[in-house]
This record gives structure tokens, sequence and C-alpha cells, in this order.
């Protein structure tokens, strides 16, 4: 693949990575006011904190989301005055909690489907889907039905798709381990 064909593709995946992020934020809001009361800035902060800078809200597409939800009535907020100016603290509303709650029921149901597709797309598709980390990779992941009467051209060619799809995760779990390794440390430093 061309440089140029590359770089299009990756363009192309951060718009559409962008416009999954937009639809996230009003939850990871709802997610972060749940722990209790904040202002914009804080909660801008929390939520860069607590997605491990995935998700880096500015003011300008924060404040939209914090009118929609608060027009809804999912928060409110009370006015404080912090020096000569007006701070607005957000809290989440009952109706905010119970939103929130349809909405993490929601995002499991589409977890699943994902994972689904993913499965079916690696040749897994009488695997019935994980209820939890160990599941996923269990047993049925190197010898499952789906191999049964397959031909060992279509069996390796499986296999060789599952093999990468896993080492894919296994990569994307090393870098996570990575990034909370240097947070642990970060934070070690700054408690020292």
């Amino acid at each position: 693949m061309s440089r140029k064909n590359s770089e299009k593709i990756d363009a192309i995946a951060d718009a559409i990575e962008q416009s999954m992020k937009k639809g996230h934020i009003s939850t990871l809001i709802l997610l972060s006011l749940e722990k209790g009361p904040s202002h914009g800035y804080s909660l801008m902060h929390t939520i860069k904190e607590d997605t491990y800078e995935v998700w880096n809200p500015t003011a300008s597409s924060l404040y939209p989301h914090l009118s929609s939800l608060t027009e809804k009535g999912l928060i409110e907020f009370k006015a404080e005055m912090d020096g000569k100016r007006e701070k607005k603290v957000y809290e989440i509303t009952e109706k905010g909690r119970k939103t929130l709650k349809k909405l993490l029921e929601r995002q499991q149901n589409m977890r699943k489907s994902l994972l689904s597709m993913i499965m079916s797309t690696i040749g897994l598709t009488n695997f019935s889907l994980p209820n939890d980390f160990e599941d996923l990779f269990g047993p049925d992941l190197i010898d499952d039905a789906s191999l049964i009467g397959k031909t060992d051209d279509e069996k390796l060619e499986i296999l060789t798709k599952r093999k990468l799809v896993l080492s894919k995760i296994v990569n994307k779990l090393e870098n996570f381990v990575n990034e909370i390794n240097q947070r642990i440390e970060s934070l070690k430093k700054e408690n020292k």
C-alpha cells in the first residue's frame, strides 16, 4: 500500500474514531458525575484521566454536551462564586442515573454484537458469547465445532485469522499494561 493511500486510510479512521468518541461523551459525563458533583474543568480532567487519555474533551466540545444534558433534565447545576467568577457545579439527577443505567445496558449489548461480528469474522460462528474474559480465551477459541468438516486449508485459514486477531488483542493488552505501568510510576514519583 502506498504511503498516500495509508495516510488517507488513517485520516478516514481518525474521522470515524472522532465520531465514535462524540457519541460517548454524554455517557462519560454522566459516569463522572455519578461519582459526585463537579465543575466543567474538573470533568474534562476526570474524563481524560479515567479513560487513559483516549478521550480528552476540550471546553468547546464539553460545554455543549453539558447544556444538552441539563436541558434534558439529566444533570443540573448550582452556580457558585469562585473569587469574582461564577462557576457552575454540575450534578447528576435521578433521571440522569436512570438514563445512565439504560445507556450502560445498551453499551453492553453493542459490545456483545461487535464481539459477535468479530468472532464470526474469524470463523467462530457457533461460539457462544463470553460472559467474562476467561470465557473469551478458553479452549473453544482453538478447537470448536466450526472447524468440523472443514478441509485442512479452510482450518488453516480460520486458525490463521484467529491467531491474527488474538495477536492484535495481546498487543493491545501489552500496550495497556505499559500505559498503566507508566501511570503507576508517575503517581509514585508525584507522591514522593
